[in-house]
C-alpha cells in the first residue's frame, strides 16, 4: 500500500451471525475494531457497510478467506467468494482475499486473556478476528 493513497482500509470477518469488522487510520497504520454487524440479510448488511464506507471515506476492502489448513477450499471459501462478489457489484471498491487461517482461533485465545476494559475496547471476537486480518494484511503489503 502506498502512503500517498487517500484513505482507509475495512476489513470483514464475513459469518453467519455477525461480521467483525475493523479499519485502519489513512496511513495504514493500525487496526481499530469498529462494532459487529449482526447478519440480518445481504440487503441490510449492504445497506450498513454503505454507510460504514461513506463515514470512514474507505478506498479499499480486505476480506478473510477461511481456508482449510491444507490451504484448499470448502463451503466457507465459497460462501465468502459469493459475499465479495456482492461487494464488488454493490461498492466497486478495490477488494482483496486474505487467507484468515485461525484468525478466529487466536482471537479466541486473545479474547480470554484480556481485561474486561480490553474487551470492551474490541466489542467482540467477530471485530477482534477482523483486526487480526486487517493487521496482517498491512503487514504484508
Amino acid at each position: 500500500m502506498s502512503v500517498m493513497q487517500k484513505g482507509r482500509i475495512l476489513a470483514l470477518d464475513y459469518g453467519t451471525k455477525h461480521v467483525g469488522i475493523a479499519c485502519c487510520d489513512e496511513l495504514g497504520v493500525g487496526a481499530r475494531p469498529l462494532p459487529p454487524i449482526p447478519f440480518k440479510s445481504h440487503r441490510d448488511l449492504m445497506l450498513r457497510l454503505r454507510s460504514l464506507l461513506q463515514q470512514n471515506e474507505v478506498h479499499e476492502i480486505v476480506v478473510g478467506i477461511p481456508l482449510n489448513m491444507d490451504g484448499t477450499s470448502g463451503e466457507a471459501v465459497h460462501r465468502v467468494q459469493r459475499f465479495m462478489d456482492r461487494l464488488r457489484e454493490e461498492f466497486g471498491l478495490p477488494l482483496i482475499g486474505v487467507d484468515e487461517r485461525l484468525s478466529t482461533v487466536e482471537a479466541m485465545e486473545l479474547w480470554n486473556h484480556m481485561s474486561t476494559r480490553q474487551q470492551r475496547k474490541y466489542r467482540t471476537v467477530d471485530s477482534l478476528a477482523a483486526a487480526l486480518i486487517l493487521n496482517r494484511y498491512l503487514e504484508g503489503s
